[in-house]
């Protein structure tokens, strides 16, 4: 009971100051922390996540690539140590992969084995992450690959122009080159878009632009753990910092890929941080972090200006999971719960109505 009292206390006391006095920057240490993998993740992907190890915060706080040409280099050293091919995904999920140019895009076309009823006539544009400078390819039809097989949907992933090559507004150009030439065959209502980090951020970036040029936004988004803010200013950039085993940290290769993608131009551009946009007018989104995750800001301040802004917005929030990890073990909780929950957001919005 005392103890009881004294947190309320000290609650009250802080609201009667917060109303008595101007806001102050104030910063605060806290203890170290020994860390393992959380035990409300699945089995497997805890198990995922212990084989991985802690993460190496010195070496991705440290790489710090001041040109395209370096950033080039590192892309081509990450991609010569993850195999991934069509083939593969084709065998894994049971899908089919045409990979041909669409508006003079690439993109990889990707057909479940059977269509589900409830998605007849309707498609879904992926967009894959990979911080803007890594994952075309057959790391871009992966969860493309993932998304038609579990949903039961024709998906047209778009392997836009990296940062590597071209930098803003080049990816987005891209993605809304594809939707134009979708829209030609198929209403907006009946197309859903996203895609996870990156592909969620570049996903809502796209329904900015889309709001410009007076085109007719998507029936339904999926914006998993989306890179809404390059600034960073999100709580879990610093709280989940070293915590979260996949980004690590947002210093080094996250902030100098940022940097080049942008390329001098203003962060706080909604078509490069969607954050800072006006999401009036946003079609239904479905929205996936976890506790874990460094985007968790980004995810929840992008669902609060979704719901700000009277629009449907279903946030997904796992315990303990990291940046992205629900893409990694097919079968698990985590996985399941995401696709599945994606597949009935997308049932229910998406409609062939013109």
């Amino acid at each position: 009971m005392t103890r009881t009292r004294s947190i309320i206390g000290r609650l009250t006391a802080g609201t009667l100051m917060a109303t008595s006095i101007s806001l102050a920057a104030q910063e605060w240490e806290v203890p170290e922390k020994t860390l393992s993998p959380a035990a409300g993740l699945s089995d497997e992907v805890r198990a995922l996540i212990a084989g991985m190890g802690p993460p190496d915060y010195e070496t991705m706080a440290n790489i710090k690539p001041q040109s395209r040409e370096e950033l080039r280099q590192f892309v081509d050293m990450m991609n010569a140590q993850n195999p991934l091919t069509m083939e593969v995904h084709e065998t894994t999920f049971g899908v089919q992969i045409e990979s041909a140019e669409m508006a003079g895009v690439m993109v990889h076309t990707v057909l479940p084995s059977a269509i589900d009823p409830v998605f007849k006539d309707k498609i879904f544009i992926h967009i894959h992450g990979g911080g803007y400078f890594i994952g075309s390819g057959a790391q871009a039809a992966l969860e493309a690959s993932i998304i038609a097989s579990t949903a039961g949907i024709k998906v047209v992933s778009v392997d836009y122009t990296l940062a590597t090559e071209k930098p803003f507004p080049a990816a987005l150009d891209d993605v809304v080159a594809v939707y134009r030439e979708l829209l030609k065959t198929v209403p907006a209502s009946a197309i859903g878009m996203g895609g996870t980090s990156a592909g969620g951020g570049l996903t809502l970036a796209t329904v900015h632009q889309l709001k410009n040029l007076d085109l007719p936004v998507p029936g339904a988004l999926f914006a998993g753990t989306p890179s809404a803010d390059l600034l960073q200013t999100g709580d879990t950039w610093i709280t989940n910092e070293a915590v979260d085993n996949i980004i690590v940290t947002g210093r080094g290769l996250v902030m100098s890929a940022s940097r080049l993608y942008a390329a001098g131009e203003d962060m706080t551009n909604p078509l490069i941080s969607p954050l800072y946009g006006d999401f009036s007018d946003f079609p239904p989104t479905y929205l996936v972090s976890g506790t874990r995750d460094m985007l968790l800001s980004d995810t929840v301040r992008v669902h609060r200006k979704l719901r700000e802004a009277g629009v449907i917005a279903d946030l997904n929030v796992f315990e303990g999971l990291p940046h992205g990890a629900y893409v990694g073990v097919p079968g698990s909780r985590e996985y399941n719960g995401t696709f599945s929950d994606l597949k009935d957001f997308l049932a229910a919005h998406l409609t062939v109505s013109r």
